[in-house]
């Protein structure tokens, strides 16, 4: 019962930062790299928010000790994320 407190806190925990920093990590790239071109907010969102549920559940099984399902979940992290594409097409359409 330790094990899923212990993953409750540190995923939480570790998605909120991880949410913050990837979000201006990636606008600081898309500005630096990619002069003029602005990245809809919403879909920086959840890119960001893919990213930081990504790392935070791998850093939650990481702390107790669950090799085999931090990298199956952080691979069924990542296919979630595919959706994020499909998004940003009904987000253009204005839908």
């Amino acid at each position: 019962m330790i094990d899923f407190i212990i993953f409750g806190f540190m995923d939480n925990f570790i998605l909120i930062l991880g949410m913050y920093f990837s979000y201006t990590s990636i606008e600081f790239y898309l500005d630096k790299y990619f002069e003029g071109v602005r990245a809809n907010p919403l879909v920086l969102a959840c890119v960001s928010a893919g990213l930081g549920n990504t790392f935070s559940d791998g850093c939650g099984f990481l702390v107790t000790a669950n090799f085999d399902y931090m990298v199956y979940t952080m691979i069924g992290c990542i296919i979630g994320m595919i959706i994020i594409p499909v998004l940003n097409k009904f987000i253009k359409k204005g839908i």
